[in-house]
């Protein structure tokens, strides 16, 4: 008998990210959850166009970042506790090599040039530790005297660190030093000869208010450097993919018109920097959106390549879903793909073909071949398929609806896994809130549903891929249109869908979703429970204790604290301003290490309903980021479902 997804096969699903192709054969990164050691660990395997697979490195915890030269698999790997470091394997199979063994760096970035002379790769050495598990005998005092000091994932960040690009030969076995910086970089592409590379790094590295991101191209053999992005002064660039003649560069960026949240396009422009022109002026979908999801880890970060000298292909992300465009600037661009799923990876086979990492609402992780002339496709791997003959994914509904004022909006309905006639309805609001819920893999949502909910969720304005006055409505407004846009959403699923119980109402979310949560709460008596993760409530005090904060909340809000009003335009969109209207019973989970949203912000929320007789309880996860949910220890992402699951249970219908 089939069944259906439970939260202990996060233990047995895995996915594929990373697909480089040479030669007839692709090497992905195969990732996967492991019990024993509470950790993500991350494998190398050899797909050919045929479909035939073979594991290549289970080198320590993750082998990431490869690229084919040759016979050969260059990559980067960690074993034990030491530094990722660089490794090959012969494409064959084999033992790895490890090439380097300097153990005061960290291999973080691994490319290749076509003509297999030279690999290059991105190293950060520093000596001190951002976060640790237990107390140290003798600690020693931490200096802070930038404004940006720490980072929500890694901790505190180091006074003193160095970044270098530096250079294998793979026939002389040499390593030489192209570079070093002590501001980080990123290393995107390499000519096909190995004498250009892109780089990508802050204009005014220095200067903590400035986040300008420029795209550079270095020469390797003069040690020059010319900046490509001078056209857009304002700008912040993602990705940056050399041309395989070495002429022109493709890039992902934005002109910083709106801000941090200012939708990207894809340009093409010259090796000196000169001719920059837009290829996605015109269109609609956005090419470097967030989608909202718990499963997929290792995503690789290329946007963009070059299906030849003269066409790039690229995803974008449109209404919530994956799309495949080809085009230059003089014919200009041809949607490929439209299907209703995440890609979430890509390369290039050849010039009418692309490999794709893609994956559903209802199922995990798929690597397939796509030809861009005849639009079909078909499954190289699926690392789940012995999976999915015993087990069962709840299939999405999708719907459209309309909020009050007119606004066209989208949501989804997952149907519980139970005979019952009537469901719970579990409202879930995806954080942000400049991201968005889309055709893409939800462990979490699977395990609700399998537990005998419904979960509904939407996307609300202020989300991604809907243009870039629907993603800049909330900013000022928080609390506005999307607290009308999700319950008009919910309002819609119960009469849409007469299995969901209207007595039994209830909603979740984190982050921003932790923020709508407790301001849903504080403007409604309708949901019998609610549980707020890592929220937002108090954007006063989340001004100076965010990573973010002193920047994130001016654009967001529409005002500097400092400014006049300021102050009372915070507390105004704060949740914590409405704590003593609230009356349904609430939990709150936060991790212990968050950066993004400290966990005070829980705090003060717990205090002052509790303080006024609201059931609330609060549940801490230590040695827990932000993103605990999605990519915290897999131990306190099972128990964190089960909390969840225990205080719905408790609390069947709403008390009035």
């Amino acid at each position: 008998m089939s069944q259906s997804v439970s939260a202990q096969d996060l233990f047995r699903l895995k996915s594929v990210t990373q697909p480089t192709v040479a030669a007839g054969q692709v090497v992905v990164v195969e990732n996967r959850v492991d019990q024993a050691s509470n950790s993500y660990l991350a494998d190398l395997k050899r797909v050919d166009l045929q479909g035939h697979q073979q594991t290549l490195a289970t080198t320590g915890k993750l082998a990431v970042q490869p690229v084919i030269v040759g016979d050969q698999v260059y990559y980067a790997a960690n074993v034990g506790d030491a530094k990722a470091q660089l490794f090959r394997v012969s494409l064959a199979g084999g033992t790895p090599e490890q090439l380097t063994t300097a153990a005061e760096e960290a291999v973080t970035t691994v490319l290749a040039s076509a003509d297999g002379q030279y690999v290059y790769f991105k190293t950060t050495a520093t000596a001190e530790r951002p976060k640790l598990p237990s107390p140290q005998a003798f600690p020693q005092t931490r200096h802070v005297d930038r404004l940006i000091n720490k980072a929500d994932g890694y901790g505190w960040l180091p006074l003193n660190v160095t970044y270098r690009l530096r250079c294998y030969q793979p026939e002389t076995g040499a390593v030489t030093e192209l570079f070093q910086h002590g501001f980080d970089f990123d290393v995107t592409s390499v000519s096909a000869a190995g004498r250009y590379v892109t780089v990508l790094h802050d204009v005014q590295p220095d200067n903590d208010r400035d986040f300008t991101r420029g795209a550079y191209c270095y020469d390797a053999t003069t040690g020059e450097t010319v900046e490509l992005t001078t056209s857009i002064a304002a700008g912040r660039f993602e990705d940056a993919t050399l041309s395989p003649d070495g002429q022109r560069v493709a890039l992902v960026g934005d002109d910083g018109t709106f801000g941090r949240h200012t939708v990207a396009n894809v340009y093409v422009v010259d090796r000196t920097g000169n001719q920059m022109q837009n290829l996605t002026a015109d269109l609609a979908a956005d090419p470097a959106p967030e989608m909202a999801a718990d499963f997929i880890q290792q995503q690789g970060s290329k946007l963009v390549r070059w299906l030849d000298s003269d066409r790039v292909v690229f995803t974008a992300v449109y209404h919530a879903h994956s799309q495949l465009y080809v085009g230059n600037a003089t014919d200009g661009i041809d949607r490929i793909d439209n299907t209703a799923r995440q890609i979430v990876d890509f390369d290039v086979v050849d010039t009418h073909t692309a490999v794709l990492a893609v994956s559903y609402q209802d199922q995990p992780s798929v690597l397939v071949t796509r030809d861009l002339t005849q639009q079909t496709e078909r499954v190289l791997y699926n690392p789940n398929a012995a999976y999915e003959e015993t087990h069962t994914f709840a299939h999405p509904q999708r719907f459209d609806f309309e909020s009050a004022d007119g606004q066209a909006l989208e949501g989804w309905y997952l149907p519980a896994q139970t005979t019952a006639p009537k469901q719970p309805v579990l409202l879930y609001v995806h954080g942000g809130p400049h991201g968005n819920y889309g055709e893409t893999f939800f462990h979490e949502f699977q395990v609700h549903a399998s537990r005998g909910f419904g979960v509904v969720f939407f996307n609300p304005r202020g989300s991604t891929s809907y243009g870039q006055d629907f993603e800049s409505d909330v900013n000022g407004h928080y609390g506005e249109h999307d607290f009308s846009d999700v319950m008009t959403g919910l309002d819609v699923a119960l009469q849409k869908f007469p299995q969901l119980d209207a007595d039994r109402q209830y909603i979740a979310g984190g982050s921003y979703g932790g923020f709508m949560t407790t301001w849903v709460i504080g403007h409604t008596k309708r949901f019998a429970s609610a549980i707020a993760q890592r929220p937002v409530t108090n954007w006063i005090s989340l001004f100076g204790t965010s990573d973010i904060g002193f920047y994130f909340n001016p654009e967001e809000l529409g005002t500097d604290l400092f400014a006049e009003g300021g102050v009372a335009s915070y507390w105004r969109q704060s949740p914590l301003a409405y704590a003593q209207q609230v009356t349904t019973p609430i939990r709150l989970l936060h991790g212990e290490w968050d950066m993004r949203c400290p966990i005070s912000q829980s705090e003060e929320y717990f205090t002052a309903v509790k303080r006024h007789g609201v059931d609330a309880d609060m549940i801490r996860y230590p040695q827990s980021f932000h993103g605990v949910s999605r990519n915290g220890l897999p131990n306190l992402r099972l128990q964190r479902l089960d909390d969840m699951t225990e205080w719905f249970t408790a609390h069947p219908t709403v008390k009035h």
